[in-house]
């Protein structure tokens, strides 16, 4: 992983930038046959893949200067520089870019020296291409999800990862919430920050504060839950000598401290309807009286609240005020649960990757595609908090340098299938051999309806693939003569 993650830049850049908005799988075909090329290109642009062909490597090698590909299929043996040269010149200025070998001979040693030097699969002639294209959609998907990753671990090298784990990722829902905060920050408006348990709302909230006029000054986070009512109105206020039974001085409150910058009020949708008139009467009046106090203490505070409860549903049970509900909902920001956001999985996850290597001191530098694709396909009910946790657990208890499957353990209620959605069974043991089966056999959906002119262009192509191009084997495969394939071709556009 460490290699890939030198050219991660580049490829996250074209991920968020080339091509957005669409699906188009860029692949080079490099193989000195011709018939091989277009038939194998006519083919998998049936499954929306979008291919170019170099004759020999010296073409592909300049291609792959010129061009952004997501995956390569290289042919072994080639006039002026074999496959593995080529291989080997991929990898020293593109690693991370998928290359699915292919060759006529199939020696096992080929394979092996392949596979060692960085090959993604391999695969012998004559094959179906249909079996290519499902390589090449794997490839794909995983070395995107490695990309991504890696800007995780990127970000990790250059900034505080404990700090921006909220905030990373390129989910359209993200996007609105960064450009809503970086709208928002310039002003002293009260914001109220909404989302569940584990989303990240202090995160927003120290950037929020971060973004403001305010940010030389403190910013000062209470958790209004984990406090009892009178213990919190003494913290909030603060209490003069005397006020109650071991008040032997003087105490400035959390309103006080945060003079100048901004108090974060979390969960506040368990305050108590005592201290929510309270806090109504310092929104108001912009000053706070000390616990046993008898004069006002003006504040210049920012005030910042979150919940994960709904709070309009809060208002409307009863156990929240209406008059502070509308005094603190000056400006709404709502994040996504995590599993709206799927896409941000591989980078957050490689964000903490790095975070706890570090800390443990462990020599772990990626995970694998397969273990992305599982992470990605989890509901995670408890958001970030709880990938931040996965990871944690998978890097202490690993004994390989890159984190495979076998080491999550995840709650099988909440695995999905990310192609069909439906439910899929997961258990793992804290040996980190975990095990997943199908719960569920996934119903394929309906496919739409071919024509038989399209199953039997598709038919033909794939024949000329698996047979090098070599049109008499492939009337004879087909059971036509030649002529009538040759008029077939014409027909769909694969000769002039």
């Amino acid at each position: 992983m460490d290699k890939k993650r030198e050219n991660a830049g580049d490829a996250s850049a074209r991920e968020a930038g080339d091509g957005a908005g669409t699906d188009v799988r860029r692949v080079l075909i490099i193989d000195d046959e011709k018939n091989l090329r277009d038939s194998l290109s006519e083919f998998l642009a049936l499954d929306g893949f979008s291919c170019t062909g170099a004759a020999d490597g010296i073409e592909g090698l300049e291609l792959l200067g010129q061009r952004v590909f997501d995956a390569v299929v290289l042919d072994f043996r080639m006039p002026k520089m074999d496959g593995l040269q080529v291989l080997r010149k991929i990898h020293e200025t593109g690693p991370g870019l998928p290359v699915v070998m292919m060759s006529a001979h199939g020696e096992i040693k080929d394979a092996v020296e392949a596979m060692k030097i960085g090959a993604t699969d391999y695969l012998v002639k004559p094959f179906d291409p249909a079996e290519l294209a499902l390589r090449l959609e794997k490839a794909i998907a995983d070395s995107r999800l490695i990309r991504l990753a890696c800007a995780g671990l990127r970000l990790a090298d250059a900034a505080d990862s404990a700090s921006s784990g909220a905030w990373l990722g390129d989910d359209p829902a993200m996007a609105t919430v960064r450009d809503l905060v970086r709208r928002v920050a310039p002003s002293s408006s009260t914001v109220l920050i909404t989302g569940e348990s584990g989303t990240g709302k202090e995160v927003i909230a120290r950037e929020l504060h971060r973004l403001s006029p305010r940010a030389a000054g403190p910013f000062v986070p209470v958790n209004v839950g984990a406090l009892p009512e009178s213990l919190l109105e003494s913290e909030l206020f603060g209490y003069e000598k005397g006020a109650f039974t071991g008040a032997e001085s003087r105490k400035q409150g959390l309103f006080e401290l945060a003079n100048g910058g901004t108090l974060f009020l979390d969960e506040l949708g368990e305050m108590s309807p005592l201290m929510q008139v309270k806090l109504l009467r310092v929104l108001q009046e912009r000053s706070i009286m000390r616990v046993g106090g008898t004069r006002p203490i003006p504040i210049d505070v920012r005030i910042l609240a979150a919940t994960n409860r709904d709070p309009e549903k809060a208002v409307m049970d009863g156990t929240f005020r209406e008059d502070l509900y509308f005094r603190i909902n000056v400006i709404r920001i709502r994040l996504p649960a995590l599993r709206d956001r799927p896409a941000d999985i591989a980078p957050l996850a490689g964000l903490f990757l790095a975070r706890f290597a570090r800390e443990t001191g462990k020599r772990v530098t990626g995970i694998s595609g397969d273990a992305l694709r599982l992470l990605s396909s989890y509901r995670f009910p408890g958001n970030i908090r709880e990938l931040e946790n996965c990871i944690e657990r998978a890097v202490i208890l690993t004994d390989g340098e890159e984190l495979g499957v076998g080491d999550f353990q995840l709650d099988g209620r909440f695995l999905k299938s990310p192609e069909s959605g439906e439910r899929r069974e997961y258990t793992g043991d804290v040996e980190g051999a975990g095990r997943e089966r199908a719960a569920e056999r996934p119903q394929e959906a309906p496919s739409a309806p071919v024509s038989v002119r399209d199953a039997e262009k598709r038919a033909v192509i794939a024949a000329l693939a698996r047979n090098g191009g070599h049109r008499e084997r492939t009337a004879a495969e087909l059971g036509i003569s030649r002529r009538t394939l040759l008029t077939r071709m014409k027909e769909y556009g694969l000769i002039g």
